[in-house]
């Protein structure tokens, strides 16, 4: 029946006034010495007992503190982390900004006969990559239609659309485009045309050149000129294949574009030239007549 047995309930009874007594007697003005020894001898283990249990209360208190301490020291940490990647990233993406600024500007300074206006490209043409993108200067930054656009690598394209504050720019790489081309080799001088090609559209082809042509893999073609958009001697590519057409007289170059069309983030619309007009061609050497 536990503590409260009938058989245990007189000598339950004698301990619990027994311990009045010894406190009565350790607590009261009359000390004696006896009755306190006895007192001290009986209380200890009760006092151990909740010197302990008030003890461990106390440490197991200390410790959750310390560990709700620990997980907010934690969660600062993690957030300082992640603040110092953002910067890191922005720091390192305003570096790459600069590099490429860097050398739009040194292009500016060393081709003092054009007139050059810096613009950011905003977007592409969502159907393929290959054919248009959107760029932040317009018809209030002087930008009109047939505009040439380059970047110091060679030439991108030329304004196709103008708005107020942005302008549509068709690509070098657009098989609706058609770009009078010139190999540079001194030795060759062959004019043609540069085109798209849908099928592989990186891969723009300087076609109807004559079989017996002087032109390589390796020869670098640059604009000739002819046409009034794009002022001679901009860099368009480097031949990498020359074929013979089936059936002709004629064959093609393809051509591996001076431009890494798919990281343009920057580029420059030629507002302005000062570059005399192309002098005309051997007549043997020209393909180019009425082109860009």
């Amino acid at each position: 029946m536990g503590w409260f047995d009938n058989k245990k309930l007189p000598l339950s009874i004698a301990a619990l006034l027994l311990v009045i007594l010894l406190v009565t007697a350790t607590k009261g003005p009359v000390r004696i010495p006896f009755v306190e020894a006895a007192a001290v001898t009986v209380l200890s283990p009760f006092q151990y007992v909740f010197s302990s249990l008030g003890h461990g209360i106390h440490s197991t208190g200390s410790q959750v503190s310390d560990l709700w301490n620990v997980y907010d020291d934690n969660q600062l940490l993690k957030a300082e982390v992640e603040q110092l990647r953002q910067e890191r990233s922005q720091l390192a993406e305003v570096q790459a900004e600069n590099i490429r600024l860097k050398v739009l500007l040194d292009y500016k300074a060393s081709s003092p006969q054009f007139d050059l206006l810096m613009a950011k490209v905003i977007a592409r043409d969502a159907s393929s990559w290959t054919n248009s993108l959107t760029i932040n200067r317009g018809a209030d930054d002087g930008v009109t239609k047939d505009m040439a656009v380059v970047t110091a690598q060679g030439v991108v394209g030329s304004v196709s659309n103008v708005y107020a504050h942005t302008a549509q720019v068709q690509l070098l790489l657009d098989p609706r485009n058609a770009v009078g081309a010139l190999v540079q080799r001194p030795e060759s001088r062959v004019a043609a045309v540069l085109e798209g090609h849908a099928a592989s559209p990186q891969q723009p082809r300087m076609v109807n050149i004559p079989r017996d042509a002087d032109i390589i893999i390796g020869d670098t073609v640059v604009t000739s000129g002819f046409g009034g958009i794009y002022p001679q001697g901009i860099a368009l590519g480097e031949v990498v294949d020359v074929v013979n057409s089936e059936g002709g007289l004629l064959k093609y170059a393809v051509l591996k574009p001076a431009v890494q069309f798919d990281r343009l983030e920057e580029v420059q619309v030629l507002v302005g030239s000062r570059q005399p007009p192309p002098a005309p061609l051997a007549p043997a050497a020209s393909n180019a007549g009425g082109k860009k």
